[in-house]
């Protein structure tokens, strides 16, 4: 296509019509015909009028150029900065975004360090080591979703899935010294509630403590901690990243197997001691037995002291469920140092030294 602009030339300007004559004013006037027979008149020679100045042409073509080039030339300019300001504005979001993705992705992988490096306000917190990340369960289906841009701040809204569950949130981010930074994490404490006097979990055998360390999202399992009185299992729990949900766990305490038949033995043994004397709830010739569970109510290790908790069931379908209280007092190497025990279906502290077991 021809970018020449078209020429146009306007005709010769003409003359406007001249005002008809005033009094004494003399106007131009044409020769009469003189008429066959007529006497031929001389008259004086009518005034000329001025002569109008002829006005100068005008190049309609170039008026139009210019015109169009100021049109053309005003137009650009702010066209220009508009699209120079779109695109470092994609060019910032492009940044956030992928930002936010090398985050989302760090942690789905369990690359617990990379994910810290990416958020550094976390790193000036205690963290959970990073094999725990990598020993979750992670996160799936991660996605970034919208970013918003107001200078040097912005956010990202993201979303991931965690335990079964649709998680949405939203990550602060600030220009540091000229690069993008995350000014939140996703990281969250967990808080672990015992019946004895421990309160932390073993996570791919490492320690992680009641309320200190921050763990990444991800399903956490953790593992069982079997010594010579106690047995540790804590429930799994899942860590989602959103601080409005807080993160708990129960960590339940079960003693150690030869113990807890001891413990049954012992209760049985004080039942019938209960019965023989018609002191208790329970009916002479009704029999009990344990269920497979003894629970520890307190824990004392440093003091050697376990109160616990034995189920006792009646074998007729009409009897009486009850519990039985009993106390252990162990040595440092979880032997047993003597049993008390008090009366079926009553904790009201009044122990006894328990019968001597079969």
């Amino acid at each position: 296509m021809s970018t020449e602009m078209p020429e146009f030339e306007m005709p010769d300007v003409v003359p406007p019509p001249l005002p008809a004559p005033g009094p004494g004013t003399l106007a131009p006037t044409a020769a009469a015909p003189t008429a066959v027979g007529e006497t031929e008149l001389t008259a004086e020679p009518a005034l000329e009028a001025p002569p109008i100045p002829s006005r100068p042409r005008v190049v309609w073509r170039h008026v139009l150029a210019a015109a169009l080039v100021g049109v053309i030339a005003g137009a650009a300019v702010p066209a220009a900065l508009q699209a120079f300001d779109r695109a470092a504005a994609a060019a910032e979001i492009d940044g956030m975004r992928s930002l936010a993705t090398d985050y989302l992705t760090a942690i789905a992988e369990g690359r617990a360090d990379d994910a810290t490096a990416l958020a550094p306000s976390a790193a000036r917190t205690p963290l959970a080591p990073a094999p725990v990340l990598a020993a979750a369960r992670p996160i799936e289906r991660t996605e970034v979703r919208l970013v918003h841009l107001d200078g040097d701040r912005g956010s990202v809204e993201v979303r991931y899935r965690v335990g079964g569950s649709d998680i949405f949130g939203s990550l602060d981010v600030e220009r540091r010294d000229g690069r993008w930074q995350l000014a939140t994490t996703l990281v969250e404490p967990v808080s672990v509630y015992s019946s004895d006097d421990r309160s932390t979990l073993t996570i791919a055998g490492m320690t992680v403590e009641s309320g200190r360390a921050l763990l990444y999202p991800g399903v956490y399992v953790p593992e069982s901690d079997a010594g010579p009185v106690l047995v540790s299992r804590a429930e799994s729990f899942v860590v989602d990243g959103d601080p409005r949900s807080p993160t708990e766990t129960y960590r339940m305490s079960e003693l150690a197997p030869e113990l807890s038949e001891l413990a049954a033995a012992h209760a049985l043994a004080a039942v019938a001691a209960c019965q023989r004397a018609d002191a208790c709830e329970v009916p002479a010739g009704e029999t009990l037995r344990t269920t497979d569970q003894v629970h520890v109510v307190f824990s004392d290790l440093e003091r050697g002291r376990l109160d616990l908790s034995v189920p006792l069931s009646p074998e007729s379908p009409t009897g009486t469920w009850l519990d039985l209280q009993v106390r252990l007092s162990v040595d440092a190497d979880g032997r047993p140092l003597d049993w008390l025990c008090g009366r079926p279906g009553r904790f009201d502290g009044d122990l006894s030294p328990c019968p001597a077991i079969d």
